[in-house]
């Protein structure tokens, strides 16, 4: 006996990660895959040449399959696996990159007839032009299709084109479906790459989507039909559509556009505010279809196969019927996709009564993606969706200790407290089950939100912590709204007056989460906009995450992830916030593309930021998309000061959008600018109020302490001029290192004969070309008073004209078009030198 416990005693335990590998086959596949096609990615070679590497990595898998040991046979798998993935990677490069569309497409829009086959439902939304003073005769929708091109106009003849390109037109073209034969006349550009400091590019995202091109269609008139063929999303595009409208018809004009996008996903009516409130709120996701929502749809299919009585197979056959088709309809979206292969596995499980194996499932729909589109592993919304669910079952699941006694003792103790419970009256052990529920649903969403947290700033510039307790308060909301939503659209399909009580339903449901959503991203400190961290400190992040699910668990283990969550978000922040240093006494100035409006980043090297103007035309939703990305790519979170030069939209409409996302010390404008009749200012004044942003109304002389930088006002003066806002635009000097930096604005006459009055400024400086570079401006006057040795224009399409580059440069000013070279850069050393970079030919 003592023999026997002396054995016992001596055996060493097993690691519970002995048989990790050989219990989960499918997740080294994945991984193999993941690697070789992020291999492949990072290759600069011709498609010939990678073909050879990976066909070189392949016979060195042969070779190693033929050892007997375990070991290099899993290595030789994973080599083979790995050259196949690159292998797929680098052929659907390869034909990407040959499509012939690409080489017709020119970085400029440029008129071209194109024929081809639309192969996706066309998309629906609000024609962001409609509400624009020059597109009030517009339609208020905008209609995108997607085609598979065959043939272009090139001269007076059509010529085989390869490729797909997007099509936008103005208009509501929902009754063009999948399989129609097109002609579209209209402007074809490709996609081009991001032209201002931090923005996202946008061509991996069409790369993703096989897209090359874009045109664009000016009226419905110039798409005309000329063929059909077959194809299968056609029926499903029908579906979509008639389902599409049967929840605008019965949800209600507030509710319709979140019903659209929650049951079938199409999120395209969803009003940017409210897109932005999800963000911060953590909460896009339930407006965006994913796992969660066919989840709730199966439940949804599994109950009506409950009450209809079906057989055990055809209960099954039923689910997986629901299963594909609310697939199809949501447009086969790559979360939706992992989760109808979990569905199917565990209903495969069930059939045959063997045990789902959930990493395994998980890895198999990780194969069936990458397969599918080896581009997926590049994609943040599949990112998300695989980091999200892995987490939950390493949530979910329970510890297994070192010791079966324990494990036994564990099991007893929770059947013994199962017993205990039993004996308490019902009110009690109902309220027990109610929070023990609750307190599991918060830590899986705490737990959800750490593991997601760096990617989603890294990807999205928002770190949100109300998340964890909105999104367990909107489960049972989501629920409900999603049923009464499906139902609305099968009632509405069998008898369509019957539709509109489980509309209204929804709809109640619908406005109950936008109002927490609402109340949510009002929380003080609920959220913060932020500076990205570094893309290497996300991988790191995430590789030592993995690293520590290696190690025995306990409590030591748990506590050194905890911590080192902790540790990498406030290193992240540090990293995130500290702008790259500038040299001492040297002033910068950036001139964000925002195309026709204005916007200047400055800073000077003791960080202080102002903005000079922030507006972009046809920017009716306050959008500062491309001024937030530069602000974010210097570490910016405050500015000490926006200027706003005078009262045309394009100058100053992004404030909501920078107000919501930065802190702003103060606003100066010229006097009277805030209180005109523009239909404009209303959301501007509105922001401004609820930011609490004092305004300080500037004119000619006018002194502001506040401002540490060398800035005088030149114009206006006190008292308006004759003309209009343009004439009494708001003129900033900033001096430094013996050079000029002057920004006036839209300036044009009587008010460039009162600037040129004044005392002229030292030559051999920098000058904003006034009024976007326009050709009607006096020109000649304000160049010969300022005697620029650059000029830069911030404009779009029309500052790209030959004469613009004429008139500027007749003083011999070099001259540096936005809307040519993407954001201009300059910097004036404290020596007078004058340094200018173009985004597009000399990134920093």
């Amino acid at each position: 006996m003592d023999a026997v416990s002396g054995a016992t005693h001596d055996r060493k335990p097993r690691h519970p990660m002995a048989d990790f590998w050989p219990r989960h086959p499918l997740l080294l596949l994945a991984i193999a895959a993941a690697i070789g096609i992020a291999m492949d990615a990072g290759l600069s070679l011709e498609f010939q040449l990678r073909s050879m590497l990976w066909g070189g990595v392949a016979i060195a898998a042969c070779l190693l399959f033929a050892f007997p040991t375990a070991v290099t046979k899993r290595v030789a798998v994973v080599l083979a696996i790995a050259s196949l993935a690159g292998l797929w990677h680098g052929y659907n490069d390869f034909a990407y990159q040959t499509a012939s569309i690409g080489h017709y497409a020119s970085e400029y829009p440029e008129p071209a007839i194109v024929e081809g086959m639309i192969d996706r439902p066309v998309v629906v939304r609000r024609n962001p032009l409609a509400d624009s003073a020059r597109g009030r005769d517009q339609s208020p929708w905008q209609s995108v299709l997607e085609l598979t091109t065959t043939r272009i106009r090139i001269g007076d003849d059509f010529v085989p084109c390869s490729g797909r390109a997007m099509a936008v037109c103005s208009g509501r073209l929902d009754h063009r479906l999948p399989g129609d034969v097109i002609r579209a006349h209209g402007a074809l550009a490709k996609i081009v790459a991001p032209t201002n400091p931090g923005e996202n590019d946008l061509r991996p995202v069409y790369r993703r989507r096989g897209i090359h091109a874009r045109i664009d269609v000016a009226r419905e008139t110039q798409i005309e039909a000329i063929g059909r063929r077959w194809d299968f999303d056609r029926g499903i595009a029908i579906i979509a559509t008639e389902s599409r409208e049967l929840l605008l018809q019965h949800t209600g004009e507030a509710s319709g556009p979140l019903a659209v996008a929650l049951v079938i996903g199409q999120r395209d009516f969803v009003d940017p505010e409210t897109r932005d409130r999800l963000l911060v709120t953590g909460t896009a996701h339930l407006l965006s279809v994913s796992g969660l929502h066919l989840a709730i749809v199966i439940v949804l299919a599994s109950w009506v196969a409950m009450l209809l009585r079906f057989p055990f197979g055809a209960k099954i056959v039923w689910v997986l019927l629901v299963c594909c088709l609310y697939t199809a309809i949501t447009g086969g979206r790559p979360p939706v996709m992992r989760a109808a292969v979990l569905v199917g596995m565990l209903m495969c499980s069930l059939w045959f009564r063997r045990p789902a194996q959930p990493i395994n499932t998980l890895s198999l729909a990780a194969l069936m993606l990458l397969a599918i589109n080896p581009e997926n592993l590049f994609h943040v919304g599949v990112q998300l969706s695989f980091l999200a669910v892995a987490t939950l079952f390493l949530c979910g699941a329970r510890t297994i200790t070192e010791s079966h006694a324990v494990d036994q003792a564990i099991e007893n103790e929770q059947q013994l407290d199962a017993l205990l419970q039993s004996s308490k009256p019902t009110w009690v052990r109902y309220g027990r089950i109610a929070w023990q529920w609750l307190a599991r649903m918060v830590w899986y969403s705490g737990c959800v939100t750490a593991i997601s947290i760096p990617l989603v700033w890294h990807q999205f510039h928002v770190v949100s912590f109300v998340s964890v307790v909105t999104n367990v308060i909107l489960s049972p909301f989501l629920f409900w709204s999603l049923a009464c939503g499906v139902a609305t659209v099968v009632v509405g399909w069998v008898w369509a007056a019957a539709a509109g009580l489980p509309g209204y339903l929804c709809g109640v449901g619908l406005q109950c989460m936008r109002q927490i959503i609402g109340i949510a991203a009002e929380i003080p400190y609920g959220h913060f906009w932020l500076p990205s961290p570094p893309a290497w400190s996300v991988a790191v992040f995430y590789l030592v995450m993995v690293g520590s699910l290696f190690r025995p668990p306990s409590r030591a283990s748990s506590r050194f992830r905890y911590s080192w969550i902790l540790i990498w978000m406030v290193a992240a922040w540090m990293m995130a916030t500290t702008a790259a240093p500038i040299e001492n006494g040297t002033l910068e100035a950036t001139f964000v593309d925002v195309g026709h409006g204005t916007s200047v980043v400055m800073r000077d090297d003791a960080g202080r930021v102002y903005l000079y103007d922030c507006g972009r035309m046809a920017n009716q939703t306050g959008s500062s998309r491309d001024i937030d990305a530069t602000l974010w790519s210097i570490g910016v979170t405050r500015l000490d000061a926006i200027f706003l030069s005078h009262a045309d939209s394009d100058h100053y409409n992004a404030i909501p959008g920078v107000l919501r996302r930065f802190a702003v010390d103060r606003i100066i404008t010229p006097p009277g600018m805030l209180a005109q009749n523009e239909v404009g200012l209303v959301p501007t004044r509105l922001a401004i109020a609820k930011a609490n942003v004092p305004v300080i109304e500037a004119f000619e002389s006018l002194q502001i302490p506040a401002l540490a930088l060398p800035m005088s006002i030149l114009h206006p003066p006190p008292q308006r001029i004759g003309g209009n806002d343009n004439a009494n635009s708001l003129v900033l000097r900033i001096d430094g290192g013996g050079k000029t930096l002057l920004l006036p604005g839209d300036l044009e006459p009587p008010g460039t004969e009162t600037l040129i009055n004044q005392q002229r400024p030292p030559p051999g400086g920098v000058l904003m070309a006034p009024h976007h570079g326009s050709l009607t401006m006096n020109a000649e006057s304000i160049l010969q008073w300022s005697r620029p040795a650059e000029v830069i224009v911030s404009g779009g399409k029309r500052a790209r004209k030959p004469a613009v580059r004429a008139m500027l440069d007749t003083t011999g000013a070099g001259v540096h078009v936005t809307a040519e070279v993407g954001a201009v850069r300059v910097r004036i050393h404290e020596d007078g030198k004058i340094e200018v970079r173009s985004w597009k030919q000399s990134p920093w």
